[in-house]
């Protein structure tokens, strides 16, 4: 009589097992086609934007060149920029052409400017003070 009941916890066993294993395996083949079932989703595309120093300017060509590359600009914003000056450019995605320029003023130089001076003269009083 045990022999039997263990016989029959056995294969009780066996039976739930496969069962388990057979359900983990059917759940990635319903994943895929619910994504499927779904319609694709369109992504605009992101225009480019560009900031940098200006390093060349080809007024006949109406381009401009900014960290290597050549952006072609409209005559009227062309007069008005200079070699030099820092732009930030957003051009349409996939294009060199620009769709908008603007020109970064130089207060952020200036404050980086300023907090190299209050570093070296911080520095500087260092070393006063270990000089003393």
């Amino acid at each position: 009589m045990k022999k039997v009941i263990s016989l029959i916890a056995v294969l009780a066993l066996v039976c739930f097992t496969t069962m388990v294993f057979a359900a983990d395996a059917a759940a990635p083949a319903a994943a895929p086609a619910a994504a499927k079932a779904e319609p694709a989703k369109t992504e605009m595309a992101k225009p480019d934007v560009i900031k940098g120093k200006i390093t060349k300017i080809d007024k006949t060509a109406n381009t401009i060149d900014v960290k290597g590359k050549t952006f072609t600009v409209k005559a009227e914003d062309i007069a008005t920029l200079k070699k030099g000056q820092m732009v930030k450019i957003t051009a349409a995605a996939g294009t060199m052409n620009a769709d908008k320029i603007e020109v970064i003023k130089a207060k952020k130089a200036v404050k980086k400017a300023e907090k190299k001076l209050e570093e070296k003269k911080v520095e500087e009083k260092a070393a006063e003070k270990k000089a003393e």
